[in-house]
């Protein structure tokens, strides 16, 4: 199969860089990388998303002017959503619903009072991971080891101090605890793309449509993008703390390692499908991986790395 193209190296071209995806990283990816892993939200540990915007109003803002912030709940109510709903055993009336798979990613499940809610539309934690609960992130992001701030300006002056073992001790706090960060662009693009590519061979057969143009980057860029930590008047190009946390990057290397990390997550998550389908003939779930495999190959030995920054 198609994965023997990659293994090619890293050959130098008038000083830059033509990066040639190896095999051996890729199924060291497969092997070892909790970022390709499914993810899954858990609906106890959701605050929703007034708890996040008391922090981040500019971010939450922009969000929730998305498409993924007010439209994709919408999409339920699509002329086509009954037949969906149907191949996979819903009533039409349950479309909404908590008993509905549609709701996970149209929308967000959060556990109140006992009992399972579904917000609309996709929240900051559809994408960042469930927050709260006892060992949850929520706290435990912004805990710079100085005491409780009142404001995010507070905050942030307490982070520009923070010793480097507490950033670090904190960092791995927070992935234990579940957090996809910003800076992660492996377990953000891992997470938009097991919505995106539609991962159910019932529903690719009912003719539920997938993101067969799904690129990081460019998507990235677009509508949802929500980069206001250092600056709530400024939407960065590319997280503006992991921009401010380093030497020499830039947002054009950010950009550059985005894409990679884009590419590569669509082909772990795409031979991970393609492993468990029932069939690849035209059309289906398998053929559409197939093709998904064959494409993120290609981008990755065409690209031009000629300026990757330090991560």
């Amino acid at each position: 199969m198609s994965c023997f193209r990659c293994c090619h190296g890293v050959s130098s071209h008038g000083g830059n860089i033509k990066f040639a995806g190896s095999c051996a990283a890729v199924w060291l990816l497969l092997a070892s990388s909790t970022g390709f892993s499914q993810q899954q939200i858990d609906a106890a540990k959701v605050v929703g998303r007034e708890a996040c915007g008391k922090c981040h109003a500019a971010e939450l803002g922009a969000w929730q002017v998305s498409k993924h912030g007010k439209n994709a709940w919408d999409l339920l109510d699509h002329p086509k959503a009954p037949d969906f709903a149907k191949s996979l055993g819903i009533a039409a009336g349950d479309i909404k619903s908590e008993k509905s798979v549609c709701t996970k990613c149209h929308g967000t499940h959060q556990q109140t009072g006992g009992k399972l809610v579904i917000a609309k539309g996709n929240s900051c934690e559809s994408c960042h991971g469930g927050a709260g609960g006892d060992q949850g992130w929520l706290t435990v992001h912004s805990d710079y080891g100085k005491g409780a701030a009142g404001t995010l300006a507070e905050l942030l002056k307490q982070r520009e101090g923070e010793p480097a073992a507490h950033l670090a001790t904190r960092k791995a706090a927070t992935s234990k605890a579940g957090m996809n960060r910003a800076e992660d662009a492996v377990k953000i693009a891992s997470n938009c793309l097991q919505c995106h590519i539609v991962p159910n061979e019932k529903l690719i057969a009912a003719g539920h449509p997938s993101s067969d143009k799904f690129e990081f980057v460019e998507w990235a860029q677009g509508e949802v993008r929500h980069n206001f930590l250092l600056d709530s008047k400024e939407n960065a190009e590319v997280p503006s703390l992991w921009l401010a946390s380093g030497k020499g990057r830039t947002a054009k290397g950010r950009k550059q390692l985005m894409f990679v990390a884009g590419q590569l997550a669509d082909l772990v998550l795409s031979l991970r499908i393609r492993a468990g389908v029932t069939s690849a003939k035209r059309g289906t779930l398998g053929d559409l991986v197939n093709d998904r495999i064959d494409d993120a190959i290609d981008e990755v030995e065409d690209a031009e790395i000629d300026e990757l920054a330090p991560v």
